[in-house]
């Protein structure tokens, strides 16, 4: 009986610069990149963003490993699972092979695209429409637009919004997120009076009933 054809798997741990590793993975055509959150220098997060913004790597299966806190921020960023330091060996192995098992019998991803009412947003092309004319937004904005949509009806604090949309220069001034949320509701018309603050907390994106 022939053989399956073995999956290739990068596994990005400390001191790895951040350019090599993806000239590695579009050289090398690695099926997953299995990713320590907290690497020095950089934080996974910021990889997670470059990998998923790169039309050659954005397709890739990322598998997230840390501490627990970092769990919902690597989901929120697009990493397919995530397992918290210290893990199981027998565990890793069986998420890993379940990971490639669905990528191999869910063929290619659909593009992600979110229509709510009058809106449509497809990260994958930076276009972001309502009722059909485009909405001119920064790229900060629609890094934040984008993030509220994956996230939507659930409470994000400011600070998760900081490192989610500014990365590893975030301001350490929560105010810039009030700032640029409150420019997403006027230039998002009706749809942006869905952006409800939380008093002392931070913002959800309200779609319920949409």
């Amino acid at each position: 009986m022939a053989r399956p054809d073995p999956k290739k798997i990068l596994i990005v741990e400390d001191d790895v610069d951040l350019r090599a590793m993806l000239m590695t993975v579009l050289d090398d055509r690695y099926a997953m990149v299995m990713l320590d959150m907290r690497l020095p220098g950089m934080h996974g997060l910021d990889v997670i963003r470059v990998l998923r913004g790169n039309p050659e790597t954005r397709d890739m299966l990322v598998f997230a490993v840390s501490g627990g806190e970092d769990a919902d921020a690597a989901l929120g960023a697009g990493a397919d699972d995530y397992l918290a330091k210290p893990a199981d060996a027998e565990v890793l192995a069986a998420r890993i092979a379940a990971l490639l098992r669905r990528s191999d019998d869910g063929a290619a991803r659909q593009p992600e695209r979110f229509r709510v009412g009058p809106l449509l947003v497809v990260p994958d092309q930076r276009e972001a429409t309502l009722g059909g004319k485009g909405v001119d937004l920064t790229a900060l904005e629609f890094r934040l637009l984008v993030y509220f949509l994956r996230n939507a009806n659930r409470v994000l604090t400011r600070q998760i919004v900081l490192e989610q949309a500014w990365g590893a220069q975030a301001p350490m001034d929560g105010r810039a997120v009030d700032e640029h949320v409150e420019s997403l509701r006027r230039k998002l018309g009706d749809f942006g009076g869905r952006f409800e603050t939380v008093i002392q907390t931070g913002y959800t994106l309200n779609l319920a009933g949409s």
